[in-house]
């Protein structure tokens, strides 16, 4: 199994950025560049198997929704649904695991945990794992260590940017307007059509 992880510093309160991560789970795609846009999956708010083996010795209390799904804008993959299976309000601290992969995906899974690091400064921890079968996997998994890093790089400068303006990047924002002309709703059609609303 491939572990990944990347760390993202952010000049903001660690609670703040918390609230984009955490409660704002679903709506990652609003202000992120590396997916199109994302929706809430259907269902109780809370993680896909609440109880002691998921959510750690804080609990689970507090997860806004089950997980998420995610346009890709990638052809092989068009959508992913990240699901939550662990989710600490206190900790700031989540886990998801990815489905609707490709077969020779085996395991999926990303934890992100917010850390202050003085009044006005957190990093955003990632932490993945990643498993995949046969030569085609040994070519995913180093694909995916290449994808982790460009993709870290672009999360840090979207979310300083969100956070600091409450807008989304100028890159978010051109991504944004060509899907909007690609369809006339947007990347909102666009999930539908995926099956993700």
């Amino acid at each position: 199994m491939r572990q990944l992880s990347a760390d993202l510093t952010i000049d903001a309160p660690a609670d703040q950025v918390w609230e984009v991560i955490g409660p704002g789970f679903a709506r990652m795609g609003e202000w992120a560049s590396v997916i199109l846009a994302s929706t809430a999956t259907p269902g109780p708010a809370g993680p896909a198997c609440p109880g002691p083996a998921c959510a750690g010795p804080a609990g689970s209390d507090g997860a806004p929704v089950t997980g998420r799904v995610c346009a890709t804008g990638v052809r092989l993959v068009p959508r992913v649904t990240e699901t939550l299976i662990a989710y600490d309000q206190a900790r700031r601290t989540l886990s998801y695991q990815a489905q609707d992969l490709p077969a020779l995906v085996t395991l999926a899974r990303n934890t992100w945990t917010v850390v202050p690091v003085g009044e006005h400064r957190c990093r955003v921890a990632l932490q993945a794992q990643f498993q995949a079968r046969g030569a085609l996997g040994v070519l995913a998994g180093w694909a995916v260590s290449v994808q982790t890093r460009r993709n870290a790089r672009l999360l840090e400068a979207d979310l300083s940017h969100y956070i600091r303006h409450g807008t989304p990047s100028p890159r978010k924002q051109r991504q944004l307007r060509k899907a909007a002309r690609r369809s006339p709703a947007g990347t909102s059609a666009r999930l539908r059509e995926l099956g993700g609303w």
